[in-house]
């Protein structure tokens, strides 16, 4: 099986992946919420929907698109990829 993983990556909207699992609030061209990896109070994750990336400032994790869904739902890549709709 050869996924294209750029392709994927574009095809799938972060901004609802992620909003799927965590509440976002739009802050300028971003999305800002509480981080899901840690104890958190004050909103300091971060989705950018041009950069593809979700961001936590507080705990330093970064996540791509894929790496967020194989981290919440606790699942391998191919696993993942293919709860985004790989072909």
């Amino acid at each position: 099986m050869s996924i294209d993983v750029e392709a994927l990556k574009n095809s799938v909207d972060i901004v609802s992946v992620v909003g799927s699992y965590v509440a976002l609030k739009k802050r300028g061209s971003e999305y800002v919420g509480l981080c899901p990896f840690h104890p958190d109070k004050n909103p300091s994750f971060s989705v950018s929907p041009s950069k593809r990336i979700a961001h936590c400032f507080a705990c330093d994790e970064t996540k791509d698109v894929i790496d967020f869904v194989q981290a919440m739902d606790g699942i391998n890549f191919i696993q993942a990829c293919d709860k985004l709709g790989a072909k």
